[in-house]
């Protein structure tokens, strides 16, 4: 496997058929910067407060929180939320073919909340026995793209840790019973800001300045702990359900 450290190059063209606003305005966001109700379950590994990443994840948000124009233009997620989605569960607003599991796409959230839970809870109790269990080696390859927010992407330390993070991506989606059609070329990430507005011209040259320094003072190792079944009102905020591997009470 082949890893870079890269920053996303900026669009040379600006397409005609571009919407107004970046992906997640208006549905996770106004323009305005308002956090909007968009509630869904998903499976996170967030970020050990005590992770070699953990400083350089607060460079990013503090330089970006204080610089004079790119703040204008950028939401930052709260450090709380800091996670990476191991697989996503379902979203109340996406129903589209593939993102529900078969049948259940009219199904109320909560209900649908309810029947993965247990088939997860099982699901923990096996990653052990098959090889699946944490911790789970990560390192940093650069930045992702950049006209949607701005996100680290990881990926396994090894070839070998790369295809297990993929088998468990897989025995996640076979227990919750769908693969979205983007299962495959899904790049693991760590969300730190969604774009409000398009970043283009000058400020975005200060923007990709501003990460390619970032990003070479952060530390490119790092450690996940247990997979997390997790319940989201909205981006700011996953509250655990449940540890996968961790006994019921």
């Amino acid at each position: 496997m082949t890893s870079t450290t890269t920053i996303s190059s900026p669009a040379t063209l600006t397409p005609p058929s571009r919407p107004q606003y970046p992906i997640g305005i208006p549905s996770k966001f106004g323009p305005d910067g308002s956090v909007h109700r968009y509630p869904g379950n998903t499976t996170v590994c967030h970020i050990p407060s005590a992770s070699p990443i953990i400083p350089g994840l607060h460079a990013i948000y503090d330089t970006v929180s204080t610089h004079p124009t790119l703040s204008q233009f950028i939401h930052l997620l709260p450090p709380s939320s800091w996670h990476m989605t191991v697989l996503d569960g379902v979203r109340e607003e996406e129903c589209e073919p593939g993102m529900w599991p078969i049948g259940k796409e009219k199904q109320p959230l909560a209900e649908c909340t309810a029947e993965f839970a247990p088939r997860l809870r099982q699901l923990g109790l096996q990653l052990e026995g098959e090889g699946l269990a944490p911790p789970y080696r990560m390192r940093v390859r650069g930045f992702g793209d950049l006209t949607v927010g701005i996100g680290l992407e990881v990926e396994g330390q090894t070839v070998e840790e790369e295809r297990r993070m993929r088998r468990l991506r897989d025995r996640l989606a076979d227990t919750l019973g769908f693969r979205a059609p983007n299962h495959e070329t899904y790049p693991f990430h760590i969300s730190t800001a969604y774009m409000m507005r398009y970043i283009e011209g000058e400020d975005r040259e200060e923007l990709d300045r501003v990460l390619a320094k970032l990003l070479a003072e952060m530390p490119k190792e790092f450690e996940l702990g247990a997979v997390e079944f997790n319940t989201f009102e909205d981006m700011h905020a996953f509250p655990r359900l449940f540890y996968l591997g961790e006994k019921e009470n």
